[in-house]
């Protein structure tokens, strides 16, 4: 399987200089290859040279190819002018720079082809420079803003970072059009060479600033999906019937056929209070081992969208082309129609479900004994709140009734099966921990809405460790099912996390070192779970855990066997949300193939020989498609994923500035999140959104603002060089809000002088704070109940659990003004 080395080889290339060769055998020694995967290794840099990719010199060195006279490549843009291009194929030169003026009408995010010049540089050496020669396909068709009259014309400000200029409008009142509307609008005439783009209005949302009107700008904005085709619903309504007639059937008959009969099970879902679509459930046995030692028995039960959403169908073309729910703010936009997903797919309280199910044993020690997989239909007894199952696991019923959304009856089986699932979530996370999971603790806050939509506060998640629990449950199923198609042989669509090359830990470890702590020159796992713990519960913990985000990579779908980095897992995949991820419903229906050929899993290979001639059976079923379809379903849904939490963020960060621009001047705690040569980025603690304090507004201690700042090479510090005042990731300050910039979504930040005198002193010892808010944990279980609010939260959205697979497996950097 040469795919699982590809990107493992170019990502190392990538990291060397750009003039390294690597022998074949020493490449494959920095990457770990086992000597049994070497012909593999080989046969996949055979196959990038084949491709252009990489060159391999008569030596069997193997580089990089030197960047030619051409370049393809996504084009990101500076507001000052110039601009890179990101080639698609990577290159020994890496990024080309391309100047003011020779950009064209390119945009940032488009797919650019350019052309490669060289010139001489500083120093008298030769570099590469580009120019634009065409736009081979624009990231964005149409655009939104806000429509203003200046000086007797119509100009669209456009929200966002991709036009930075004002657009020009003809007639807006053919749309009916008024000043201060937010609209959606096409671009006739690029900007270019100063002078203002020519676009056309072709739809009005309302007056801008109004949260449903923004609402509406983000879903135009990142060409979000809108309603369900009629043949999508159509087909949503018929399966939903068949299967209730189904069920009917069964019953009479006495059973089902091809499906387990869990319905007397004791399953149970765990879930946020405004949840609608459950998408899991669990139950949980435990059964003696003979010698008095509890034996774990975990169920973890998915719906099977599987046998509703066949391959092929308008279902799944949509869901296909959707790849992803999304999850704005009071917004979700669904992956599947809400008939399914909010119903016959639901694994709602007291009804039968049909589920793909994951059978995991376990012994004293939450080490795995054995697993098991089966189709199957259960009744969830029971559907508990995250805080109203802490509250239950902690002996308090008062406190659990305060969260119940169903009725409060709360049986001593109920209760004894909580106990157990505590017991063994926490083995199985002191399990995974010894084996290299990385546990990164990075605060998160809860918005809170008024009736009109507009945030009017936020608060600390709570962090219950139901939340952890299940997230342990969910990884557990995740990896299960991965290892299976690993043992077969069988491609599978896989969520994989790679290793961090060493140069990305360069900063951290400049970061590091002013504070007293310190990385090898190649950190593995351990060195940074070590690292992470050795600042627990001390101010710089949230600084150091938000630092280490940073440095690593980002997870992403794909077939090849790379594994999860910061889960320490050598086979993962997502199994756990087929309602609101495409992926995995790709792996349950990989899953549907092996089950019928096993007797709905009731006889599974015994050993490597049955399991491999299985494998190679199931290689042919249309259920599992090969590699290269795998990685096409896979990069598809890398983007709309991308898109997606893009545009939550996005939105989130324009409701939550829409509320500090009525807060000018209000000074609130922050932490230092960045630093440049223009200034440093505070994150307001509050609300976890950014702002810039522009270095001519720092304060110096004995002459107002100003001084001179630059950025030192050792600690990253932005310093003033006439008195050794500086700033660095990670200082807390104090920051008034100066200006907002709702459009761009950026914010201007002031450090009251008073600050400044508070932190005099060059030399002394940094006091650090939460990069993350430093909001720390919430008290008690519950929440106070505000009347006319509403909550919407990172952790419990709307008919969304968000189950991580870890809080590492996320976007890495933050975005910059």
């Amino acid at each position: 399987m040469p795919l699982r080395f590809k990107d493992r080889i170019l990502r190392r290339l990538a990291d060397a200089d750009a003039d390294d060769a690597r022998a074949i055998d020493d490449l494959a020694r920095d990457l770990g290859v086992a000597p049994e995967d070497a012909p593999a290794f080989r046969e996949a840099v055979r196959q990038l040279e084949s491709a252009g990719q990489v060159v391999v010199y008569d030596d069997e060195a193997v580089a990089l190819p030197p960047m030619g006279d051409e370049v393809v490549g996504v084009f990101k843009k500076n507001p000052r002018g110039f601009g890179f291009v990101i080639p698609t194929n990577p290159h020994a030169h890496g990024d080309l720079f391309v100047p003011p003026g020779a950009t064209g009408d390119a945009l940032t995010g488009d797919t650019v082809r350019a052309a490669v010049r060289r010139r001489r540089g500083r120093g008298g050496q030769r570099e590469l420079v580009g120019e634009i020669v065409e736009v081979v396909q624009r990231k964005h068709t149409s655009f939104t803003g806000e429509l203003r009259q200046q000086g007797g014309r119509w100009l669209v400000f456009p929200d966002g970072e991709a036009l930075t200029e004002p657009v020009l409008v003809g007639d807006p009142g053919a749309k009916n059009a008024r000043a201060g509307d937010k609209v959606v609008f096409e671009l006739l005439h690029m900007p270019e060479d100063g002078m203002l783009g020519e676009g056309v209005i072709t739809r009005v949302l309302g007056a801008a600033g109004e949260p449903d009107v923004e609402t509406q700008a983000t879903i135009a904005a990142y060409n979000l999906p809108g309603d369900f085709p009629d043949a999508c619903l159509e087909q949503a309504r018929g399966v939903s019937a068949r299967f209730e007639e189904e069920v009917d059937r069964a019953e009479r008959a006495g059973g089902f056929a091809n499906r387990e009969d869990l319905r007397d099970a004791f399953v149970i879902t765990i879930d946020p209070p405004d949840a609608r679509d459950f998408d899991d459930a669990l139950s949980l046995e435990i059964l003696p081992d003979g010698k008095g030692r509890p034996r774990f028995k975990l169920g973890v039960h998915i719906a099977d969208v599987s046998h509703f959403v066949t391959p092929g169908s308008p279902l799944d073309e949509e869901a296909r082309a959707r790849g992803n729910s999304c999850y704005l703010p009071r917004r979700v936009i669904p992956m599947l129609p809400e008939i399914l997903s909010n119903g016959v797919c639901s694994l709602q309280e007291g009804v039968p479900r049909f589920c793909k199910s994951a059978f995991i044993a376990y012994d004293e020690r939450g080490e795995v004994a054995g697993r098991g997989f089966s189709s199957t239909v259960i009744k969830s007894a029971k559907r508990l709140t995250y805080l109203e199952a802490q509250a239950l696991i902690d002996g308090d019923t008062a406190e659990a009734k305060k969260h119940a959304r169903t009725e409060p009856d709360y049986s001593d089986r109920l209760l004894e099966t909580l106990r157990q699932f505590n017991r063994l979530s926490k083995l199985i996370y002191e399990r995974r921990r010894r084996r290299g999971m990385i546990h990164l603790d990075l605060p998160e806050v809860e918005l809170i809405f008024d009736d009109d939509g507009r945030v009017i506060d936020a608060e600390p998640e709570d962090d219950a460790w139901t939340h952890r629990l299940i997230e342990m449950f969910m990884v557990e199923a995740n990896e299960s099912v991965a290892q299976l198609f690993e043992r077969l042989g069988v491609a599978l669509l896989r969520r994989i996390h790679p290793e961090p090359e060493p140069s990305s830990f360069e900063s951290l470890r400049k970061f590091l070192r002013p504070i007293g702590f310190s990385l090898p020159k190649e950190p593995d796992r351990f060195d940074l779970q070590r690292l992470l713990d050795a600042t627990a519960g001390k101010p710089a913990a949230p600084a150091v855990h938000f630092a280490v985000l940073r440095s690593l990579t980002k997870a992403l779908y794909s077939p090849a066997l790379i594994g999860h980095y910061a889960l320490a897992s050598d086979a993962y995949a997502h199994f756990t949300s087929p309602i609101r991820r495409y992926p995995d419903l790709t792996v349950h229906r990989a899953l549907a193939a092996y089950l019928s050929r096993t007797g709905n899993g009731a006889d599974p290979p015994r050993d490597d020989a049955r399991m491999r001639s299985l494998g190679k059976t199931l290689a042919r079923d249309p259920l599992c498609p090969d590699e290269d379809a795998l990685a096409r379903i896979g990069g598809d849904c890398n983007r709309t994923e991308e898109n997606a939490s893009n545009a939550e963020d996005d939105l989130r960060n324009y409701l939550v500035m829409q509320l500090l621009s009525e807060k000018i001047g209000e000074v609130f705690p922050g932490v230092v999140t960045g630093v440049i040569p223009k200034g440093v980025f505070v994150r307001i603690e509050k609300y976890l959104v950014e702002g810039l304090v522009k270095a001519e507004d720092l304060p110096v201690p004995g002459r107002g603002v100003g001084g001179r700042w630059r950025i030192d090479d050792k600690t990253g510090a932005l310093v003033e060089q006439s008195t050794g005042r500086s700033y660095r990731l990670g200082d807390r300050v104090r920051v008034a809000v100066s200006s907002v910039n709702l459009p761009a979504r950026q914010m201007e930040l002031l450090i009251p002088s008073e600050e400044a005198a508070k932190r005099a002193g060059v030399g002394k010892a940094l006091t650090l704070g939460s990069a993350g808010g430093g909001l720390g944990h919430a008290d008690g279980a519950g929440f106070k109940t505000k009347s006319g609010t509403q909550r919407r939260s990172q952790k419990s959205r709307s008919r969304d659990k968000r189950k991580k697979d870890h809080r590492a497996d996320r976007k890495g950097k933050g975005k910059r003004q």
